[in-house]
C-alpha cells in the first residue's frame, strides 16, 4: 500500500482549482469519459457533462468490483473571511461574515453526522474498517464555505440574511488497496432567500443534511456509469 487514505489532504481545498493537463491518457478510457477534455494531474478525465455535470474518472473507472465501503473522516474547509468591524454603514456593504470558531466547530460536526448518517443507510454497499481489494474509501468535503450571516444588529429586534450559505460539496473514491483516487465530483449549492437569522441557525441542521444527500446520490450515479 503506498500510503494511509487517512493522511491524504484533499487536492481541492483551499482554492477549488484544478490543475489540467494536455493530452489523453494511455489507458482505455472510460465510455463516459468526455473525449476531449484534459486530464487532472491526478490522471482523472472529466465525465460528459451530459451525464454528471462535474464528475472525473481514472479512464478504466468501473466500481463494479467493490461491494464494500470504508468511510473516511469529514471534512470542512471555510472561506478565508477577515474579522471587520460591522456597523450600520458597512453592513449594508458587506456580503460575507467571519464564523467563530464556535461556529465552524459546530458545522463540522454537523457535517460529519449528517454524512454518516446518510451512508448507513446505503443498501448496495457493506461497511467495512480495513485495506483489501473490495474495498471503496469514501470521503466528502465541504470547501469552500462561505456565510452571509450578519451579527445580530444592536437594539434590533430582526436581523436578516440574505442567501445565508454556499459551498462546494466533494466526493472523493479511492481504492483501498492502493489508496489512489479513482473519482472526484464538484457539486456547488447554496441556500437562498430572505430569512432571520436566528431562523437560519435553526434551519442549518436540515440544509446540511441535504448537502450530505449529495454525495450519496453522486455515488450512485459513479456506480452507474
Amino acid at each position: 500500500m503506498k500510503s494511509n487514505p487517512g493522511t491524504i489532504v484533499l487536492s481541492v481545498a483551499g482554492t477549488l482549482v484544478l490543475s489540467w493537463l494536455a493530452g489523453g491518457s494511455t489507458q482505455e478510457s472510460n465510455p463516459a469519459a468526455e473525449p476531449d477534455a484534459g486530464v487532472t494531474q491526478e490522471g482523472l478525465q472529466r465525465v460528459d457533462p451530459s451525464i454528471m455535470a462535474a464528475a472525473w474518472v481514472k479512464p478504466d473507472f468501473d466500481l463494479s468490483g467493490y461491494t464494500r465501503i470504508m468511510l473516511m473522516p469529514t471534512a470542512v474547509q471555510f472561506r478565508d473571511v477577515p474579522e471587520t468591524s460591522i456597523d450600520a454603514r458597512t453592513r449594508a456593504m458587506t456580503e460575507e461574515f467571519p464564523l467563530n470558531d464556535e461556529r465552524k466547530e459546530w458545522l463540522r460536526g454537523l457535517w460529519r453526522e449528517s454524512v454518516q448518517g446518510r451512508f448507513v443507510q446505503e443498501d448496495y454497499y457493506e461497511f467495512f474498517v480495513g485495506v483489501d481489494s473490495n474495498v471503496l474509501v469514501v470521503q466528502g468535503f465541504l470547501v469552500d464555505v462561505v456565510s452571509r450571516i450578519p451579527p445580530i444588529a444592536p437594539g434590533s429586534t430582526y436581523t436578516f440574511a440574505k442567501d445565508p450559505w454556499s459551498a462546494a460539496i466533494v466526493l472523493e473514491l479511492r481504492d483501498a488497496a492502493t489508496a489512489e483516487l479513482v473519482a472526484r465530483t464538484i457539486d456547488q449549492r447554496h441556500a437562498e432567500g430572505l430569512l432571520e437569522v436566528g431562523t437560519v441557525w435553526y434551519l442549518t441542521e436540515d440544509l446540511v443534511e441535504r448537502w450530505a444527500e449529495v454525495l450519496s446520490e453522486r455515488l450512485d450515479q459513479l456506480s452507474e456509469l
